[in-house]
């Protein structure tokens, strides 16, 4: 890793390394024209030479489509620039560890956090998907758990230059061990990648996150490749007995060699998804739960099946569990002609508003183990940590210890309703009471004003990315700087009431939060104008 602390690359000034890898180091630095923290990845110079003025300028454009994807589980990309010869990505600036560090030291989390993850992570690559955007590293690497359990997918622009036209080598620079675990069938072939391909990569994902470990193994990179193509991977069943069988059969599907197999976006993964997470949070056996997408997939697989001349029988490892949803028909049809699904599955990829027939979906048959084999799968709630402000922090300053998972987002909101309810009709009942009104002292003329009214100026960011203060409008942070001294210095104030869109971007919060702190205000209360 080069050293190139205190250097300045366009507005970042590099201030300390927070890691390398095979593509670049990763600084964190300061944006002096915002004042913000921020991480910089500086592309390593012989990776772009390698790649050529074609590929930097593919980079390049990719880059900025990622750069346009503004979602609370995607690390925000905010430009990409050179300046004396280093190319580099300035980015959001996590405070969290990667999901592989988390379960390297940790364990395998409960299913409960393992839900938490996997939604997070399906939401993010939702919105990539529906960009168009195919990330082609989805790996634990490239995924961020922050202190409070929030999750972020990291590296959207940058992974594309592992696929490199010109050269043929699956061992070429810039290619970790890692990555040929994740890799789908269609990128070791050489096949032009869609969205589908992240499907199958963050399947392989769920299922480390849910058992500890990769579906597959090998001494080499070409050998673990490989194996994507034509080796059934193991029954997540038989990995961890504990997982309920729809949850293996969702994780066997994304992975589905066979393209028109598959889940056909992150989309119907994360409907399904939510279906899951829903029946979790109300206390249900999610053992029983209905996945309509999953069902319907699983119904397609086993028409295939049939109507393939010459198909092997189930091997006996999968014979009388529920796992036939993943036999070897995936194998055997790893010729992947997408035409096929053009009569067989034209309903794999349903909508969220699509009825599910109970009727067609396949009898369950509860999931067996080989006799005589015992699992032994260590499982703990997955972790965060704490860390004090980055202000109050020295440079250099040991990694945080691990503490539980703030898990708050995972509360179900029929209890919040409810509690709403009761306070309701608490209110109501003591109107109805006659109270008799309160004696007052004549002499006291003096009204209490509230203070949180008198000294509150109030900001918002429409859905346009418009900043409105006190309802003049700011063109620039210049503005927006103005407006709010001139409202400091007319109300004494202390607070800034920021209401923001939920479909403006970051950078314009970033711009009010940096002007209030500039314009004197000690205390930011935002909140979404409404929720989607």
């Amino acid at each position: 890793m080069s050293d190139l602390v205190d250097k300045t690359l366009g507005e970042f000034r590099l201030l300390r390394p927070l890691g390398s890898g095979g593509m670049a180091d990763v600084y964190l630095a300061e944006q002096v024209t915002l004042q913000r923290m921020v991480a910089v990845k500086v592309l390593k110079p012989a990776l772009m030479a390698a790649s050529g003025e074609t590929m930097l300028a593919r980079f390049k454009q990719e880059a900025m489509m990622a750069a346009g994807l503004n979602h609370p589980n995607i690390v925000q990309v905010y430009t990409i620039g050179e300046d004396e010869g280093y190319h580099f990505i300035a980015q959001e600036f996590v405070q969290g560890k990667d999901l592989a560090s988390i379960l390297k030291t940790k364990g395998v989390p409960d299913i409960g956090s393992c839900l938490h993850v996997i939604r997070q992570v399906a939401s993010a690559l939702k919105a990539s998907g529906q960009a168009g955007i195919v990330h082609r590293d989805i790996k634990p690497e490239n995924i961020l758990v922050t202190k409070k359990g929030e999750v972020k997918v990291a590296d959207f622009g940058l992974a594309q230059l592992h696929d490199n036209p010109n050269s043929g080598n699956i061992t070429r620079e810039g290619m970790t061990l890692g990555t040929p675990l994740y890799m789908s069938p269609e990128q070791v072939s050489g096949k032009e990648l869609d969205p589908r391909s992240d499907v199958y990569s963050f399947g392989v994902t769920c299922y480390q996150i849910l058992c500890g470990k990769t579906p597959f193994k090998g001494n080499n990179a070409l050998g673990i490749a490989v194996q994507h193509l034509n080796t059934a991977p193991p029954p997540l069943k038989e990995q961890n007995p504990k997982l309920p069988d729809v949850i293996c059969r969702m994780v066997h599907r994304m992975m589905a060699k066979r393209r028109a197999l598959r889940y056909q976006s992150a989309a119907d993964v994360y409907s399904d998804l939510k279906v899951l997470v829903a029946a979790y949070k109300q206390g249900r056996d999610i053992a029983l739960v209905k996945l309509p997408i999953l069902d319907q997939l699983d119904a397609a697989a086993k028409k295939a099946k049939q109507e393939t001349p010459g198909m092997p029988a189930a091997s006996s490892q999968n014979a009388g569990t529920s796992s036939g949803s993943y036999d070897d028909v995936d194998t055997f049809l790893m010729s992947d002609d997408d035409d096929y699904s053009a009569a067989t599955v034209a309903t794999a990829s349903v909508s969220t508003r699509d009825a599910f027939d109970a009727g067609s979906a396949k009898k369950k048959v509860s999931a067996t183990t080989k006799a005589g084999k015992t699992k032994s799968i260590v499982t703990v709630v997955l972790p965060s940590w704490i860390e004090e402000d980055e202000e109050d922090q020295p440079m250099g300053r040991p990694a945080p210890e691990f503490e539980e998972m703030d898990l708050t987002p995972m509360v179900d909101v029929t209890f919040l309703l409810l509690i709403f309810f009761m306070i309701t009709a608490a209110f109501n009942l003591q109107k109805k009471i006659d109270v008799p009104p309160a004696k007052t002292d004549e002499s006291s003329t003096t009204v209490n004003q509230d203070p949180e009214d008198s000294a509150t100026v109030e900001a918002e960011i429409d859905a346009q990315n418009t900043i409105f203060i006190d309802d003049a409008r700011a063109e620039n942070f210049a503005e927006v700087l103005q407006f709010l001294k001139t409202a400091k210095a007319s109300s004494d104030s202390v607070e800034l009431k920021l209401t923001i869109d939920p479909e403006s971007t970051h950078e314009k919060r970033i711009q009010v939060a940096d002007a209030a702190a500039q314009a004197g205000f000690t205390k930011i209360n935002s909140r979404i104008s409404e929720v989607n």
